[in-house]
């Protein structure tokens, strides 16, 4: 940075290595915060699967079922649905992605042409390019997390139903 002698203004310097700088360490902070966020979603996803085999396990077991008087099968057999739905819905959050980006590429700044502040900006871009990748692919990942949350709920109305119709 350079200051030109007002007060409290500063200008960047004239090759723009200061913004390109920025510009690397924004798109740095980014793809943290995704890989942060992917992470998040995936370990409450994985909570999702736990929590559905749960209430069928007490439904099936314990809860609906006993031994005079077993879960029907047409009701057993929705428990499974939901439970394969839901855990379809999950694999998909936690299916690992090819060519997923979340910080810049060793060998493509090794392999670069540029140097300086022009390597900055290019991988300043890369990244850029691989934030709007990752945002669309994390936003398909949580709307399916977000079905198997709604299925989730659907499962346990459907579990107190099955409760109340059976006995």
């Amino acid at each position: 940075m350079v200051s030109n002698g007002d007060a409290g203004k500063v200008e960047s310097a004239p090759d723009g290595s200061d913004r390109y700088k920025l510009a690397y360490e924004a798109a740095m902070h980014s793809l943290s915060q995704q890989d942060g966020t992917l992470g998040n979603l995936r370990n409450r996803a994985t909570g999702l699967v736990t929590i559905a085999t749960v209430i069928a396990s007490f439904a099936g077991f314990f809860g609906v079922g006993t031994k005079d008087k077993p879960l029907p099968a047409e009701y057993a057999v929705g428990l499974v649905i939901f439970i394969v739905l839901i855990v379809a819905a999950v694999m998909y959050v936690l299916m690992p992605k090819k060519d997923w980006a979340f910080g810049p590429d060793a060998k493509d700044i090794l392999d670069s042409e540029y140097g300086g502040s022009e390597l900055l900006w290019s991988q300043a871009l890369g990244m850029h390019d691989s934030v709007a990748d990752n945002d669309k692919e994390i936003n398909r990942r949580a709307k399916a997390y977000s079905v198997a949350v709604v299925l989730l709920g659907l499962e346990a109305v459907y579990t107190v139903i099955v409760s109340l119709v059976s006995r």
